[in-house]
């Protein structure tokens, strides 16, 4: 087939698939922030948090999603793969010699096929789960299954190998939680929308702490590859980065203005749902740019 064949198919869609793999894992984290973080259902409320009942539907939810991250993140290997070989997904699937090579032996390949395995576990964990502190544990397991990526490219091969490793897991971590939490209140507002402003409240403490990680942090790592200002506009690395830290700062503003005007006024439910779906979607924006910045060359030799 012709998409298989084609190497200039694969670069296209190399970063769509990576994005889609973060995007996936954003959605895992959101239906577990809602079962361990927002719900509070009556029938739980009695309950110490290590006898509350975990439903069916948000353990199926979180299996399904996982396996959707693991398999858009096998993808993600296989072009990855075969963007660095210049050869099409054709070329690595009919050499499965390369691709076992690559997961084994090369950082980069045992980094993503990490996170195929972590989604294959996040799967099975949720359906073995038997209360919501297992819950709170494959949540941290969840985030921590997003690091490894930052333990390679860019970050990992950099001379301020401490700084760029760090701020980079820190940055993946903040802004993966930030917009699940956003996701989040978008998904409990479908099954307790009389719940949503409250939730909004709770969160919004939490969404700061995140942006202010995420800002340090994403500041911090643009250091180890940008030396000076200037660098910022002659470069593609650097227009990307100032349009990421845009979108964010627009984010934030939003936030604010929930924080001071929404939250007080309480509005009919579909507007504050409207405009978390804009928000959510300017954080799928800001993590598209991210996808961008990290497989484009930055100004500053390290």
């Amino acid at each position: 087939m012709h998409f298989l064949s084609s190497n200039y198919v694969v670069t296209a869609v190399l970063p769509l698939a990576q994005w889609s793999s973060r995007i996936t894992v954003i959605a895992v984290l959101a239906v577990l922030l809602h079962t361990v973080y927002f719900q509070d259902s009556r029938e739980n409320s009695s309950r110490s948090i290590n006898e509350r009942v975990i439903s069916n539907t948000a353990r199926n939810i979180i299996s399904g999603l996982a396996i959707a991250w693991s398999v858009s993140t096998l993808f993600f290997l296989i072009l990855k793969l075969a963007t660095i070989f210049e050869g099409s997904i054709n070329d690595v699937l009919t050499d499965l010699g390369i691709l076992r090579t690559f997961i084994v032996e090369v950082r980069t390949g045992q980094a993503i096929f990490l996170q195929v395995l972590a989604g294959f576990i996040i799967a099975i964990w949720a359906q073995l789960a038997t209360s919501h502190i297992g819950l709170r544990v494959l949540t941290l397991f969840t985030v921590i299954s997003l690091l490894p990526p930052a333990l390679t490219g860019h970050a990992g091969s950099s001379s301020l190998h401490q700084l760029a490793v760090t701020s980079w897991g820190l940055h993946i971590a903040a802004i993966s939680l930030w917009s699940a939490g956003i996701a989040s209140l978008i998904y409990s507002g479908f099954y307790e929308p009389e719940k949503i402003f409250n939730r909004g409240k709770k969160f919004s403490n939490f969404a700061l702490l995140c942006f202010i990680v995420t800002i340090v942090s994403g500041v911090a790592n643009s250091y180890v590859r940008i030396s000076f200002f200037s660098n910022l506009l002659a470069s593609t690395y650097g227009k990307l980065l100032i349009g990421k830290i845009f979108i964010l700062l627009i984010v934030m503003i939003f936030g604010a203005f929930y924080r001071k005007r929404i939250f007080s006024m309480s509005p009919h439910i579909q507007i504050f749902h409207r405009l978390l779906s804009l928000e959510l979607f300017m954080m799928a924006l800001a993590i598209m740019l991210g996808v961008l910045l990290s497989s484009t060359s930055f100004p500053r030799p390290v």
